[in-house]
């Protein structure tokens, strides 16, 4: 019996414990609070990843959001003792150490599988038992009544099916292979006389080829000295042709060294001459005074005096004196003007200021006629400070403007008096004068330079000389050695031609009978091939018609027990439905809501199942009753497997068995709820609804 889960870090659950206890366990909240959550956790707990397998999750949508690690905890009473279940898991699985089975105190077993196979031999509860009796979930309470292969898989009677189908395939595979095989031993048998035949060709040819290399033997003791007498007339032929191509090589070498000394003998006897006649020009060249100095000074004044601007040759000093003078009036008659001009405009501020007083200017009573008066005349200066203020300007700028010239012409001074035309036109006669010079005495250098060099030029005439001299001695001497080494080379050629005709006639001859000697060993290869092929041919045609014969009792084996198979099934299922219907006559008596309904009985028509009741009236099948009719029945029938199964059903969860029904069908599953608790010891059951508050004698809300 459940007795408490504990959860960590489970879906919604951050922290949380439940107690449960006999009778009926009411799981009680709103849609999302975590209702199915709290089953899952008891699933997860009992077999772990077998349980996240079978229902296509992953361990990962079981951890609560943002956490890394989740663990669940099942107490369960069991044969008087306590059974604790613990899985730590992360988002890729459980882990081994936080994952044991403890039975009153003491692990049992450790790790996932281990605890799965634990709970599996301890409590006697499968996975599959427990996902199709002992957990019913969401809407699959009458599944069990819905889907003919439903109850095969539950009784566990598709094994025959399975069994069935393996060997079906091995019936197929057992006749597809003595097809292969018999089509290879109608190959092998085809195949056997090709081969004698290419053996005895083989052998024909063999002795043919055997008998060439007979006759060609003695020709393989006459090719070494054939060779030898070969290679050595050529390696003197091309020792000769080396010779005779180096002495020719050799010859125009000299003949082009003695037309190089001749051609130099020329060119320094033409040299010479250049050189004798540079001497007596030498002495004829013309000599020149000292023009470059006057020349070069010259220029430079020339080049001074074109740069001098107009202005400055028509400026004249006196000039910025005066307008010096005339900028030092002008400011004292500004001055003047300016102490006259705030005098008279005290006055009139004063005359405005009060009557009857006396003009500062001139002494005598401020009348109007003397306002009057000076106010023209302050008008008067006003216009003469403008104009002596413009002035003042125009003087200074023209004071800058003739300091700037006075500048330039301080610079050019020595150079104003300078007659430019007599200036060029002596500059002209200086500058033919001048280079005149320079030519004369660039040749003289030459000249000078050519003469120093007769020595010099005599030394290599009388090389010259020698080279060729000796250049025509060497070139009868190699023409000679030629005239020898010709006479040599037409006899080898001759000698040459006649050893290679022999030697090529012996070679060929060699490799007629190396190529033979090769066929002969191919050949005998082939026939030991053959030979071989042969042998293998006969011995897998002999093994092919044994496993002909192995094979031929294989399928007698396998059709029988095909045979034997498929009158075992109906057999079991019968055995099956036998005790089925004795637990569930039982169940359903006590579940029952109706006098009338005497019994119920599972039964099986051509292979489909049916569950009916007995009434006075008869049997009515399950299709025929009412949806409260059908949870009852579908009901008595679970818990009936699980006690023929399991010896019994040590408690029984049901997710949300009233959803989608309406006010009476749920008090009916209420009531059989209800009166569930007499045959089972421990109900779970869910609901957002509160219709199990009456019959529930423990409440988890959520």
């Amino acid at each position: 019996m459940i007795r408490r889960v504990e959860l960590i870090n489970f879906k919604a659950h951050a922290k949380a414990a439940f107690r449960f206890g006999e009778g009926v366990n009411f799981i009680y909240g709103p849609n999302g609070s975590g209702k199915t959550s709290l089953m899952e956790a008891i699933s997860v707990a009992l077999f772990g990843s077998t349980w996240v397998r079978k229902v296509g999750s992953k361990w990962s949508d079981y951890l609560r959001r943002g956490s890394t690690a989740g663990e669940v905890r099942l107490y369960l009473s069991y044969q008087g003792g306590e059974v604790v279940i613990a899985r730590r898991f992360g988002e890729s699985g459980t882990s081994p150490s936080g994952t044991y089975m403890a039975v009153n105190g003491s692990i049992i077993a450790r790790g996932d599988a281990d605890v799965t196979a634990a709970v599996a031999t301890k409590l006697g509860i499968g996975v599959e038992e427990f996902r199709h009796l002992l957990y019913i979930r969401q809407g699959e309470l009458r599944r069990i009544l819905q889907e003919a292969e439903y109850l095969d898989r539950i009784l566990r009677l598709d094994e025959f099916d399975k069994v069935d189908e393996l060997y079906r395939d091995v019936y197929n595979e057992l006749r597809a292979r003595r097809e292969r095989i018999g089509g290879r031993a109608e190959e092998l048998e085809k195949r056997i006389q090709p081969l004698r035949s290419r053996l005895e060709d083989l052998r024909r040819r063999l002795g043919e080829v055997e008998a060439k290399l007979r006759e060609l033997e003695p020709y393989q003791n006459r090719l070494p000295e054939a060779e030898r007498r070969y290679l050595e007339l050529r390696d003197r032929h091309n020792v000769l042709l080396a010779e005779r191509e180096q002495l020719e090589r050799r010859l125009e070498e000299l003949a082009h060294a003695a037309l190089e000394a001749e051609k130099d003998v020329e060119q320094l006897e033409e040299e010479l001459e250049k050189i004798r006649k540079a001497a007596q020009e030498l002495k004829t060249l013309p000599t020149f005074g000292d023009v470059e100095k006057e020349y070069f000074e010259l220029r430079q004044v020339v080049s001074v005096v074109e740069k001098i601007p107009l202005e400055v040759k028509s400026y004249d000093p006196s000039r910025l004196e005066e307008a010096r003078q005339r900028l030092e009036d002008s400011s004292r008659r500004l001055a003047q003007v300016k102490s006259r001009l705030e005098l008279l405009r005290d006055v009139v501020r004063l005359a405005s200021r009060a009557e009857g007083g006396v003009c500062p200017v001139c002494g005598s009573p401020l009348r109007p006629e003397a306002v009057r008066r000076h106010e023209l005349e302050i008008i008067g200066l006003e216009k003469e400070e403008k104009r002596l203020v413009s002035l003042i300007e125009e003087l200074r700028d023209e004071i800058k403007r003739l300091e700037s010239l006075d500048r330039a012409y301080q610079t050019y001074r020595e150079y104003l008096n300078v007659d430019l035309l007599s200036a060029k036109k002596r500059l002209t006669e200086l500058e033919k004068m001048y280079k005149a010079k320079v030519e004369t005495e660039r040749r003289r250098a030459y000249l000078a330079a050519l003469v120093e060099r007769e020595a010099e030029v005599l030394g290599k005439l009388e090389k010259a000389k020698r080279r060729l001299a000796e250049a025509e001695v060497a070139i009868g001497e190699v023409g000679e050695r030629l005239k020898k080494v010709e006479e040599e080379l037409e006899k080898t050629q001759a000698l040459l031609k006649e050893a290679e005709a022999e030697y090529l006639l012996i070679r060929d001859r060699h490799r007629e009978y190396t190529a033979l000697q090769t066929l002969a060993k191919e050949l005998r290869e082939q026939l030991q091939s053959t030979e071989l092929e042969l042998q293998e041919a006969v011995a897998e045609l002999e093994k092919a018609r044994e496993d002909l014969s192995k094979l031929d009792k294989a399928l007698a084996v396998a059709k029988n027990v095909r045979g034997t198979l498929a009158e075992l099934k109906p057999a079991a299922r019968q055995i099956f439905l036998r005790a089925i219907n004795e637990e569930l006559n039982h169940v359903f008596l006590k579940l029952r809501h109706k006098d009338a309904f005497k019994s119920a009985q599972l039964v099986e028509a051509n292979g489909r199942y049916v569950a009916r009741i007995s009434t006075p009236n008869g049997y009515i099948d399950h299709g025929l009753l009412s949806l409260g009719e059908q949870n009852l029945l579908a009901l008595s029938l679970r818990v009936a497997l699980a006690r023929a199964l399991l010896g019994g059903a040590p408690f029984m969860m049901l997710d949300e068995p009233t959803e989608h029904l309406d006010e009476e069908h749920r008090k009916r599953i209420v009531e059989l709820v209800r009166d569930l608790t007499s045959v089972v010891p421990t109900v779970v059951v869910t609901s957002h609804l509160g219709e199990f508050e009456e019959v529930a004698d423990n409440i988890i809300h959520l």
